[in-house]
């Protein structure tokens, strides 16, 4: 059987070096991801003050498996799942709860200008 992989892209920065900004990156994306099989780093850059590097930045791409439910050990595997508790819904969901708009929130006020990568703009890096 072949596996699904999936590829995520991380920003991520260190005072010391590259190496350590892909760690960080590395080892923040473990926290939630398992199968981890590798990392690409697709870009870097410095942030200069006074004529000195003062943060390592990089982009990254970190590509993991996508677990199955029927992998052995897997989170939800038919080993780890607890047994049906009588009268739940058999594990159906309930949106009896949920609202569901069918329109926009529409007028809404735009306002103009902005970038996605500026700090302002809550985008890229921040500082």
């Amino acid at each position: 059987m072949s596996t699904i992989k999936k590829v995520i892209e991380v920003l991520a920065s260190s005072d010391k070096s590259f190496e350590d900004a892909l760690q960080r990156a590395l080892t923040e994306a473990s926290t939630t991801l398992k199968g981890i099989r590798s990392i690409y780093i697709k870009d870097q850059s410095c942030k200069v003050q006074d004529n000195r590097i003062v943060e390592y930045r990089i982009t990254a791409k970190i590509t993991f498996e996508v677990l199955h439910k029927w992998n052995a050990g897997a989170v939800g595997s038919p080993e780890t799942e607890q047994a049906e508790t009588p009268g739940t819904g058999g594990g159906t969901p309930d949106y009896s709860q949920v609202e569901i708009k069918t329109q926009p929130d529409l007028p809404r006020e735009v306002e103009p200008g902005g970038s996605a990568t500026t700090a302002e703009s809550g985008g890229g890096y921040s500082g």
